[in-house]
């Protein structure tokens, strides 16, 4: 590949990532004068416009978006490919500092660094659990793994992985308070929200029959996950969360899946880190790594289970 080439898909990456020319040139350490000419040099050599700019923002076109995905994986390919090479010549050392809620740490996290430290046994990693998202220079996080729409910031975002939230409640709570077939029910029950959502009490479905925008009520919030999956299980009330928080409870019954009909919108796990990691590098070869067994621990989550029956 031109090399020229590839440093222009490295700068594009970086301005899709941080929405902004300025962003991008805290990320990759490029002056902005030179991420300007480069972003250029790559449309002129693909013949379209890649964003659509304006004085408040940057956004992708419809071909920027269709080029984003494959531009993602000539990057990865590449990056992988020099780690490959890199890592039978030296082995990785040192300290890595991860930062994840608790939830993500015990579900899907944790259950990965078995294997990772068989490839990488002088790596020290240093989790660093909380629901917020980490001052990541000033705590010097090497990567942090986070759900949801990020804050716009000159931090580097690569998408790992997505899941689905779901409506859960407890199966006693369902005998106590009855069934809930469509979201409009919704507004006769308690609902156990997670107060780190910007609006944590509207909730939008898209059903077989139209989208529904429910306002739910709740005289409970908690400002982590496993605190609102622990009001779950002890029969406060309903939520909406992950849906592999709930493998086992789901299987074994205690917890129930309602409105399988009705969809909340899926999320994004980001793994965030100051600027984009150096390839061959700790960070990447284990956001890398991260991102490969992902799929398979998503997938672990038991076959949605029908609606409780009261």
């Amino acid at each position: 590949m031109n090399n020229g080439l590839y440093e222009h898909i490295e700068v594009f990456l970086a301005i899709a990532h941080a929405r902004s020319l300025t962003g991008a040139s805290i990320a990759t350490g490029i002056g902005q004068a030179t991420i300007s000419r480069q972003l250029a040099a790559l449309e002129h050599h693909l013949g379209c416009t890649l964003f659509q700019r304006s004085t408040r923002a940057i956004n992708l076109t419809e071909r920027g978006e269709a080029f984003l995905h494959q531009a993602q994986r000539v990057i990865d390919a590449m990056a992988a490919a020099q780690a490959a090479v890199q890592e039978k010549g030296s082995r990785l050392q040192g300290r890595l500092r991860v930062a994840c809620s608790n939830g993500f740490a015990k579900k899907l996290l944790i259950p990965l660094l078995p294997e990772w430290q068989v490839l990488h046994p002088e790596v020290n990693v240093d989790l660093m659990l909380a629901d917020h998202l980490s001052q990541i220079i000033e705590e010097r996080v090497d990567v942090a793994f986070r759900i949801g729409t990020l804050p716009e910031s000159g931090l580097f975002a690569r998408p790992v992985g997505s899941f689905q939230h779901i409506v859960v409640a407890s199966t006693e709570y369902l005998k106590k308070h009855g069934r809930i077939a469509r979201p409009e029910h919704l507004a006769q029950h308690q609902c156990i929200l997670y107060s780190g959502f910007e609006h944590p009490e509207q909730w939008h479905f898209t059903g077989p029959d139209s989208e529904h925008r429910i306002r739910v009520g709740s005289r409970l919030q908690s400002s982590t996950f496993d605190g609102v999956c622990d009001a779950v299980q002890a029969g406060l009330g309903v939520a909406a969360t992950p849906d592999w928080f709930w493998r086992s409870e789901l299987a074994d019954g205690s917890i129930q899946r309602l409105l399988p009909d009705y969809h909340l919108s899926r999320r994004i796990i980001h793994a965030v880190t100051a600027a984009r990691p150096q390839a061959g590098g700790k960070i990447a070869i284990f956001v890398t790594f991260v991102e490969s067994r992902l799929p398979q621990r998503l997938a672990l989550v038991s076959p949605l289970s029908q609606q409780g029956k009261t």
